[in-house]
């Protein structure tokens, strides 16, 4: 009224049913569904300018519309203003609210208030001289959304509505913060599920609710759309478990008092829903495996269900992986990040078998002449001598150079003599269960072997007595380790003035993250009386490395790394060892509050938060290189090789390769996400390859990366055996930067 009045315009007030006033109207605001029901624009030949508010506007409705009006996106609650926000809408553009009106504040910010940064979703807050006093006669009501302004202007209005501060200052409406909804576990914007139906060219109007707490119901206009078309449309655009399960076509979508959907009227339809069909036996195994890892119940999954929209992650693929192999089913990391889909990965697993690959166990005549070399560090009559895996050709190199590199010292506190009487003979008994801890290292004339002694006979527990703790971690790194010594592992009993420690020292040549979890778990199972766990040899990883065709990897890197140039964080004005202080200890970020966010935005994209990781760190590398193709080295898992039981195996299977992100400005972020996943199976396939064979060939002489990224997802340990917060030493890096990050209840963890 107060607009027409300001221009001398005619202000029609249309009945219900009666739109004939719209055939001499210039201008409408209306909601976006009373402007879907007014069909073709052609109709309104005097329409000039209209306006939508109320509810989100539909990209469809957009595209129909602002070719032939000036049409205007408004926002604003009337808890503050009818419009605090708008915008002009175009077909060359998004949809947006536009920037704030003046004397109007807009934050976007977190559950703790803070401010989010530049297209990260937050609730927005009101705030200036539009915000009203509250409501009348509900105290309680006021209070819970009407806030002192933290940044200084005031009172503060929280609206309820979801969206991003755009860069171009720009704000983006998501949603409603009432509209999320927890389904199945997973936190469902209706909203963004509506906006994705609409999206569809037939599609007139839609909604998405959920019915009984159990399925995702979605309804559209009109009933004729193809509900195949439809489904295949939103699927195309969100994770499976925001694609409805119950579809239903309605003549017109029901409108309330103030023209929005009646989401009431909705909720009391009655409607089936139509389970998924599992067509073959190794589907419903498969979905069976993924219920089990996934924590999910098996009738919620479906042949187009997709693990990583479920909340699949890098280390539930190994348990994926290590659970189909006790089923009979064969499966690698490859096929499960290449198909996704449940149907696909069943496609593939009933076409894969599993492999027996030949023991690269060295002949005697080489055991001969390692043995003539040196003589007197085995019995050589009982040990076994297998060459070395590039990992630890790699790691024994920087140990000949710097005794300290690679190693990792735990101290455990020991109550008394009888505690460490009893961790010593566990101690004994694991190096005797698992060969892998009786290996080591010889450098000959021939090369690198790794050798398996027998027994643990020459294995020795010292007891010292020393005035600190922290004296005897010192002296024992400098120790470290050196080929031809016994043993690459050491445990030693230390007796100080505040107690009695067991601290065990291991070289990295014999462990990975994963390997230190079972160790653990395995020791604490001891201490409790409990029997050894059998688990299969690491001279089996041995014998699948050395069975790989050099060739095809070769090939591989040659064509991954084409035209790379090589990424220096150190030319660039960040020193190697950058972050270490002067107690060298390193410095740690706390995360904990984005981890459910970035649980959740990895799942939307249907990648692992590791992917998300992996860019986030080639976006800092490309910022501070100035750099858009960027390299960095990568720390693969390995756990999914065709390796029986390989989940189980104790050893380092990891390996160090590179990963190149090149950006490209055109792409959208899902777009390389996606690019970054689809090439995670190809890089494990050839992961075996050392660093030092991928430069020869691509004919790199010095580093080809100087930052090193380690996303560490391994099993939980047993809280048991714990060690004494103590300034860790671990391994030496040759790196200017090493970002360890590790994922956990807790939150995110991020090392450097």
């Amino acid at each position: 009224m107060w607009e027409s009045l300001s221009f001398g315009a005619t202000l029609v007030m249309r009945s219900e049913d009666d739109l004939s006033a719209l055939s001499t109207a210039s201008n409408l605001t209306c909601t976006p569904t009373a402007l879907s029901l007014l069909g073709d624009p052609n109709q309104y030949p005097q329409l000039k300018v209209v306006a939508v508010a109320g509810e989100a506007c539909p990209v469809a409705l957009k595209d129909l519309w602002a070719p032939r009006v000036k049409l205007f996106n408004l926002y604003g609650p009337s808890e503050c203003a009818i419009m605090t926000h708008g915008s002009r809408l175009s077909l060359t553009e998004s949809i947006a609210i536009g920037s704030v009106l003046p004397n109007v504040h807009c934050y976007v910010l977190d559950d703790t208030l803070r401010q989010v940064p530049f297209g990260i979703l937050g609730e927005f807050y009101l705030s200036g001289i539009c915000v009203s006093p509250g409501y009348i006669n509900l105290p309680e009501m006021t209070e819970e959304r009407f806030l002192v302004d933290p940044f200084g202007h005031g009172r503060m209005y929280k609206t309820g509505d979801l969206g991003r501060l755009l860069p171009n200052g720009q704000f983006e409406i998501a949603g409603r913060q009432d509209s999320q909804v927890k389904l199945k576990g997973y936190r469902i914007e209706l909203d963004e599920v509506a906006n994705a139906m609409m999206q569809h060219p037939s599609v007139k109007s839609a909604a998405a609710i959920v019915k009984d707490k159990t399925h995702l119901v979605g309804y559209f206009t009109p009933a004729h759309v193809n509900v195949d078309a439809l489904r295949q449309c939103v699927a195309d655009q969100l994770p499976v478990y925001m694609v409805p399960a119950v579809w239903v076509g309605l003549d017109d979508m029901p409108q309330n008092s103030n023209g929005k959907i009646d989401v009431k009227v909705l909720q009391s339809m009655d409607v089936s829903v139509d389970v998924e069909t599992l067509e073959t036996d190794v589907e419903l195994k498969m979905a069976t495996v993924w219920a089990n890892v996934l924590g999910v119940n098996v009738s919620e999954i479906g042949r187009q269900s997709s693990f990583f929209a479920l909340g699949g992650d890098s280390l539930s693929v190994v348990r994926v992986i290590a659970a189909c192999k006790a089923m009979g089913l064969a499966l690698s990391g490859g096929q499960m990040t290449k198909e996704m889909l449940l149907w696909r990965v069943a496609k593939a697993v009933s076409t894969h078998r599993q492999v027996d690959w030949p023991s690269a166990m060295a002949p005697e005549s080489t055991k001969v002449s390692v043995e003539a070399e040196w003589p007197h560090v085995v019995n050589w009559s009982n040990s076994a001598i297998y060459p070395v895996t590039p990992l630890q050709a790699g790691m024994l190199y920087a140990t000949i150079n710097n005794r300290r590199s690679y190693v990792l010292q735990n101290a455990v506190h020991l109550a008394d003599a009888l505690e460490a009487a009893k961790f010593e003979a566990g101690f004994k008994a694991l190096v005797q269960q698992h060969d892998i801890l009786r290996t080591t290292f010889l450098t000959t004339s021939t090369g690198m072997y790794q050798v398996i002694r027998p027994d643990i006979q020459e294995l020795e527990v010292p007891t010292v007595a020393v005035a600190s703790l922290a004296d005897f971690l010192e002296d024992d790194l400098a120790r470290g380790f050196y080929t031809t010594d016994k043993f690459f592992v050491r445990l030693t009993i230390v007796n100080t003035d505040k107690g009695h420690f067991g601290v065990l020292t291991i070289h990295h040549c014999l462990y990975d993250g994963w390997s230190m979890t079972m160790f653990w778990n395995d020791f604490a199972d001891l201490l409790d009386g409990k029997p050894l766990t059998e688990r299969p040899s690491f001279r089996h990883v041995v014998d699948y490395i050395q069975a790989q065709d050099t060739r095809a990897a070769e090939e591989f890197w040659r064509s991954y790394l084409n035209g790379v140039v090589v990424t220096s964080l150190e030319t660039n004005g960040i020193p190697r060892n950058c972050l270490a202080d002067s107690s060298d200890k390193p410095l740690s970020i706390d995360t904990t509050a984005c981890l459910s966010s970035l649980s959740e935005a990895a799942q939307t994209l249907r990648v692992t938060v590791a992917e998300l990781v992996k860019f986030a760190w080639a976006a800092t590398v490309r910022k501070y290189t100035r750099q858009n193709d960027v390299v960095f080295g990568q720390v693969v898992a390995n756990r999914d090789i065709p390796v029986h039981d390989v989940d189980r195996i104790l050893g380092p299977l990891v390996s160090t390769v590179p990963c190149r992100v090149q950006f490209d400005d055109t792409l959208s972020v899902t777009a390389m996400l996606e690019g970054i996943r689809l090439e995670r199976g190809a890089v494990s396939s050839h992961s075996h390859a050392s660093l030092i064979d991928i430069k020869r060939w691509n004919g790199i002489e010095g580093d080809l990366f100087d930052s090193l990224l380690v996303y560490q997802n391994v099993p939980t340990a047993s809280s048991k055996v714990r060690s004494v917060d103590q300034p860790s030493k671990t391994f030496s890096t040759d790196h200017t930067l090493e970002i360890i990050v590790t994922p956990a209840a807790a939150g995110l963890s991020c090392c450097a």
